[in-house]
């Protein structure tokens, strides 16, 4: 485990296990910047990203931010223009998507400077990061105190632990925005094979892409990875668990089939993003970013819930822990 430090810069922690996994994560958004594993005689780089800090903040990137790695809050995915429903009352939050708002505004929590605030050695290396969220950012009620730990495991399961708690009723819905890359050479994910076990998907409005509050079958759509097939490239879309936290919920192999990798998670909707708008970059050394290049599972709750009775509760009230995990296993 390496810890790179600059008084200037956000800290980046490198976490490595027996089996020569490495995992590089940074304090700014949280974000996980590399996962790496040894495929022969090479290490092969999974995820989409950047090795500096000003590369993250560069304006080019900021003006069009695909929130690459990053930790989304306080709310992932889009609401309908910019209102939640908080105890009945209607709560006006920031819009930066038009009218409506995305990945939980202007500056997110993927823009914030998180703190580490522990770092533990040993065969599960693992580094927590923290953010206090204050009153009124972005429009949500309350100071919510949000920790992320990573933790890389023994057994290569790089598994991402959230906690968060209001002094007011508020909103809580946070994700990971991890663009993954299984390719051993630097070509896009449209040949990876992907199953999603759920039967089912969430359709979203064609004036705001929020959910419509339905839940239709998956069978007939090219939405449908019950068993394995290759990506369709528009994938964009929410399936909620049909399985406990103990079943994986999807899986993927590239097209070498050198790498596997498994999601399981306890919450209860695992949104699938090919990065079809994915804007292009070409950072040195690392693969290519651009249309169709990433695959993002984005475990969560359904975006927009507070307009929807029948979709579990974002609410999270007063000295109750917000408490959630996601898992990605790598076989290699």
């Amino acid at each position: 485990m390496s810890e790179e430090k600059n008084t200037a810069k956000p800290l980046m922690v490198t976490l490595k296990n027996p089996d020569g996994m490495e995992v590089t994560v940074m304090e700014y958004g949280a974000i996980i910047t590399s996962i790496k594993v040894p495929v022969g005689d090479k290490k092969v780089e999974c995820v989409l990203g950047f090795d500096t800090y000003e590369e993250y903040r560069a304006d080019a990137y900021l003006a069009d931010c695909p929130y690459l790695g990053a930790v989304i809050g306080r709310n992932a995915g889009r609401i309908k223009n910019g209102k939640v429903y908080i105890g009945g009352e209607a709560v006006q939050l920031s819009q930066n998507l038009g009218e409506h708002q995305i990945h939980g505004g202007v500056e997110g929590f993927d823009k914030k400077l998180w703190k580490l605030i522990d770092l533990t050695e040993g065969m599960n290396p693992s580094a927590e990061f923290e953010y206090i969220s204050p009153d009124g950012e972005e429009g949500y009620p309350g100071n919510v105190t949000v920790r992320v730990r990573y933790t890389l495991t023994i057994d290569n399961c790089l598994r991402v632990d959230y906690e968060g708690q209001s002094d007011k009723p508020t909103i809580l819905n946070l994700t990971q925005h991890t663009y993954f890359n299984l390719s051993e050479d630097d070509s896009d994910i449209l040949k990876h094979r992907l199953q999603i076990h759920s039967s089912y998907y969430m359709p979203l409005a064609e004036d705001s892409f929020t959910p419509t509050g339905e839940i239709l079958p998956v069978k007939g759509t090219p939405f449908d990875y019950t068993r394995p097939k290759a990506i369709y490239e528009d994938t964009d879309r929410s399936y909620p668990a049909q399985t406990s936290d103990s079943v994986y919920m999807a899986n993927v192999v590239n097209a070498e089939k050198s790498i596997r990798m498994l999601v399981r998670t306890n919450y209860p909707v695992l949104h699938i993003y090919a990065g079809y708008y994915l804007p292009n970059f070409t950072p040195e050394g690392r693969k290519t970013i651009g249309k169709n290049r990433g695959l993002c599972f984005e475990a969560q709750f359904p975006a927009d819930a507070t307009k929807h009775s029948d979709f579990p509760s974002v609410e999270l009230s007063v000295g109750a822990l917000y408490k959630y995990f996601t898992e990605f296993r790598f076989v290699f």
